[in-house]
């Protein structure tokens, strides 16, 4: 029994020590230092790699041999296989010394150490634009105030926004390290100007720099930097050490990455936008390794694609404007002139508006909200930039605001694209405006006053509103309307309203005041109701004459008021909707005069039976009072008489005479 027990106990001591042995090995695996196959060659010495943004191209040097010294190579990731590195022709072959090369985050630009004889003094950064899959434009000096002709510059990073060059300087002060005999650098940093230029590059402060430095690489998040050094505590050599960019400017106090170090270099670290592999130098050879959690960068998302236009889907170099919305910090990146592809990194936690810009096109932009964000993502989008518009052109009433029918001319420089007359259903008229042309639009209309609008493909290219509008004012008359009383001839100071009869339109203004009418309109001028007296009304053609007086009649017992504009639909006690405007000077007449009562009398002309002319009127008559009732004036103040045509103003017989006849009255029954 006892031998069972110690079995069982045997037993579960191993299973436990198994189990613990198997979870300790399945965390390490993600922090295993391990060759990368198809970049680590035994028989060369591969140092510093750099990884683009996506993960997919990595450049290095490689010492081939002592003859050719330093030469730089270019990877791609297939098929999760590293491919056969392909030497960088054109930038080796240039240069009698290279090293550090650092690819920006969008992959279209590479900086490096570079010495040409006969050209530097020392070693300095220079730049190549990639031209293509494994090739890259000439070396070009990255210039002062970077480059200097008495010191090492090398080892360059840029940061993801383009912003921020990272590098180092030989320590002048102690350029070895004594006991590992290894030289000792210093970190600078250089800030680009709004004007595109470097600024004066100054060290980053203790405790980043302790006097024994290299290889800074910035993180695709801006505020992760990852460098080498030797100092109190390294395990030997040149350890790797992580600091983070705080929100008041200063860096944390540098942490060693132990799952990384070792007594050998460690050196030239490189991490893709994902933020869980880090690529870096040791031993010769170039290693790979998991970045535990509590090492990763801040997460980002990286945007790809490609530019191109929309006619021959041909490739279009864009100025990439990326803007935080929520701090409205911007920084410029470009996209690759020979292929159209871009990379842009942006940070989690923030909201952004990413604008494509050509001046020869119109411009695209793209809106990434990531303020949730809390992995990794990329996004693939290829972006079109469009050489024409498809815009509206409109034309209106400069006054009234409606559609107008009119005569359209569209050039673009002297040459006519339209000449016709647009009736007011095909406005507005679409019209294509194709970039970077330049358009005269004009409309005219008999009546109106010419407008032309200019459509200028640099002004509306940036615009949110790329239509154009055309308000045509009509041609104006002054008008001036007096008013007396019909009694004594004395001016009445009293409101006078001009109701245009053809649109939609009513202007007010004080008896003597000057207004502007619509001239060839016709216009009912009707005083406003005065206490005491009738309003009054008179129709005219705006152009015709330049003043008229009316005059107000004070009420008086069984007081009569034409009202020359209630009509109704033919045959019918429905009103026309050209009414209301009287109808309405009635109820303000009966507001203003509150112990007003009157009689609202209908007539027609004798056309038709008699007994149905009656009835026609008091329906008519009805009608007028309803409507009144609604406006809010009381029911007993109204009575409705129809007399069909039993009191004609004038003998029926003719058209002119008989619409005279057609008529509303309003008698006083008690004032």
């Amino acid at each position: 029994m006892v031998n069972l027990i110690e079995s069982m106990y045997t037993a579960l001591i191993t299973l436990l020590f198994s189990f613990m042995f198997f979870t300790i090995t399945a965390q390490d695996t993600t922090s295993v230092r391990k060759l990368v196959p198809g970049l680590s060659d035994p028989k060369l010495f591969e140092f510093s790699p750099t990884i683009s943004a996506d993960g997919k191209t990595i450049i290095f040097e490689s010492s081939i041999d002592e003859e050719k010294g330093w030469e730089l190579f270019e990877s791609h990731l297939e098929n999760e296989t590293w491919s056969k590195p392909v030497p960088l022709q054109t930038i080796n072959e240039k240069c009698h010394f290279i090293a550090g090369p650092s690819m920006s985050y969008d992959g279209n630009e590479l900086f490096y150490t570079a010495f040409i004889e006969n050209v530097t003094q020392t070693e300095d950064i220079y730049y190549s634009v990639r031209t293509g899959d494994n090739t890259w434009g000439e070396p070009k000096s990255i210039g002062a105030p970077i480059n200097t002709d008495d010191n090492y510059e090398g080892f360059p990073s840029i940061s993801s926004d383009g912003k921020s060059l990272y590098f180092i300087r030989l320590n002048l002060e102690q350029n070895t390290d004594k006991k590992s005999k290894e030289p000792c650098f210093i970190i600078y940093v250089s800030k680009r100007t709004a004007d595109g230029k470097w600024s004066e590059p100054v060290p980053l402060p203790s405790p980043i720099n302790t006097g024994c430095e290299r290889d800074p690489k910035i993180m695709a998040d801006n505020r992760t930097l990852i460098f080498s050094s030797i100092r109190n505590g390294s395990l030997g050599k040149y350890d790797m050490y992580h600091t983070v960019l705080q929100n008041n400017g200063s860096w944390s106090a540098p942490v060693a990455l132990d799952f990384i170090n070792s007594t050998d270099n460690d050196q030239s670290p490189c991490i893709d936008a994902y933020g869980t592999v880090m690529f870096f130098y040791s031993k010769k050879d170039i290693y790979s390794v998991g970045i535990p959690k509590k090492f990763r960068q801040f997460t980002n998302t990286v945007v790809t694609g490609r530019v191109i236009e929309d006619k021959n889907s041909k490739v279009v170099p864009v100025n990439i404007i990326v803007t935080n919305i929520k701090t409205n910090d911007s920084f410029t990146l470009q996209n690759n002139e020979t292929d159209g592809e871009f990379s842009v990194v942006l940070a989690a936690g923030n909201a952004y508006k990413i604008i494509f810009d050509n001046p020869e096109f119109l411009p695209d932009t793209l809106q990434f909200n990531l303020e949730d964000q809390k992995t990794f993502q990329l996004v693939k989008k290829d972006i079109t930039l469009r050489s024409s518009w498809n815009g509206m052109i409109d034309v209106i009433d400069k006054d009234l605001k409606f559609k107008l029918s009119t005569w359209l001319e569209i050039k673009q420089g002297e040459t006519n694209i339209v000449a016709d007359s647009v009736s007011d259903d095909k406005i507005p008229m679409l019209f294509t405006f194709s970039a970077p042309m330049n358009y005269s639009i004009t409309a005219s209309k008999k009546g109106y006053n010419n407008v032309r609008g200019d459509w200028h493909f640099k002004d509306r290219r940036i615009s949110a509103n790329r239509n154009v509008l055309l308000p045509l004012e009509h041609e104006k008359v002054e008008f001036v309307v007096h008013v007396v009383n019909s009694v004594n001839k004395q001016k009445v100071k009293i409101k006078v309203y001009s109701n245009n009869k053809v649109v939609d339109e009513v202007l007010i203004a004080d008896a003597g005041e000057k207004v502007f009418l619509r001239k060839g309109d016709r216009y009912q001028i009707v005083t406003a109701s005065e206490e005491g007296y009738f309003f009054t009304s008179q129709d005219i053609t705006a152009g015709e004459s330049s003043s008229i007086t009316l005059e107000v009649v004070p009420i008086e017992m069984d007081g009569k008021i034409a009202l020359n504009n209630i009509t109704f639909e033919i045959n019918s006690a429905t009103l026309k909707e050209s009414s209301q405007f009287e109808l309405d000077r009635i109820v303000e007449l009966m507001k203003v005069n509150p112990k007003l009562q009157v009689e609202i009398s209908a007539h027609t002309d004798d056309i038709g039976e008699e007994d149905s002319n009656m009835k026609l009127s008091n329906k008519r008559a009805l009608s007028s009072l309803e409507y009144l009732i609604q406006k809010g004036i009381a029911k007993d103040r109204l009575i409705p008489k129809g007399y069909g045509e039993s009191k004609p103003l004038f003998e029926n017989n003719s058209e002119e005479h008989r619409a005279l006849n057609r008529r509303v009255e309003l008698r006083v029954l008690k004032f």
